[in-house]
Formats: C-alpha cells, structure tokens, sequence
C-alpha cells in the first residue's frame, strides 16, 4: 500500500479513536465519579478537553471524509460526520452555559454522546466504503 493510500485509511482510524474517546469521556467518566466518589480528584479531566477533542476531531473528520468522498463518492459518511461534529460543537456550548438550558451537564452529555456516536458511525462506513470497492 502506497503513503496516499494509506493516508484516509490513518484519518479514519484517528477519527475513530478521537470518537471512541470523545463517548468514553461522555459517558464511562461520569458513570465512574459516580461510583468512585473518592476517584474524582484524579480521573477530573481539565475544562479545555471538549474544546481540544473537537479541534482534533474537525481536521480528522475532513481528511477521511474528503479522501472517502473521492474514493468512493458517497454523500451519507461526510453528512452523518459533518451532523456528528455539529452535535459535538453543540455539547461544548452547552458544556460552557452558552445555551441557557436548565441542566447544560445532561444537555452537553446527550448531544456529545449522540455527536460521538454519529462521528464514529460516520468514520466506519467511510472506511467501509473506501476500502470494499
């Protein structure tokens, strides 16, 4: 396999992983301050991680979805990635009180975990796509 072949392949597998990351951090996180109350002093990750996640996600996202695209010209991977990041944009804002919900924590787990979970589905059938042809 040559380096331009291989180069979505790497993006969507980097896409993957920051996804898989993004849902643990959604989800397995609060689940285990909630049954290790003594461990959230430790495991607390620094108020930038949503913002750091999405900043690695975008540029991820567009290399595999664009380097599918070409491959395998399907229209539903870059829409199910590009609605996956818009959720996840929407969880930092609501993780940072710019929505003015009435509980921004359950609003920024449920679009970041439904953004997660989009974003990876979205990575898997771009690679599924790009490398069944």
């Amino acid at each position: 396999m040559s380096f331009s072949a291989a180069r979505p392949r790497l993006a969507d597998l980097i896409g993957l992983a920051l996804s898989s990351t993004c849902l643990i951090h959604c989800l397995a996180l609060p689940m285990l301050l909630l049954l290790a109350p003594a461990l959230g002093h430790w495991i607390a990750l620094p108020e930038w991680t949503h913002a750091a996640i999405l900043t690695l996600a975008l540029p991820a996202a567009f290399a595999a979805m664009r380097a599918g695209w070409r491959r395998h010209g399907r229209i539903a991977p870059p829409l199910a990635a590009a609605a996956g990041l818009g959720l996840l944009a929407l969880g930092l804002a609501a993780h940072e009180g710019w929505m003015g919900f009435a509980d921004p924590a359950v609003t920024d787990r449920l679009l970041t975990s439904i953004g997660a979970l989009a974003l990876a589905g979205a990575h898997l059938a771009n690679w599924r796509l790009s490398h069944h042809i």
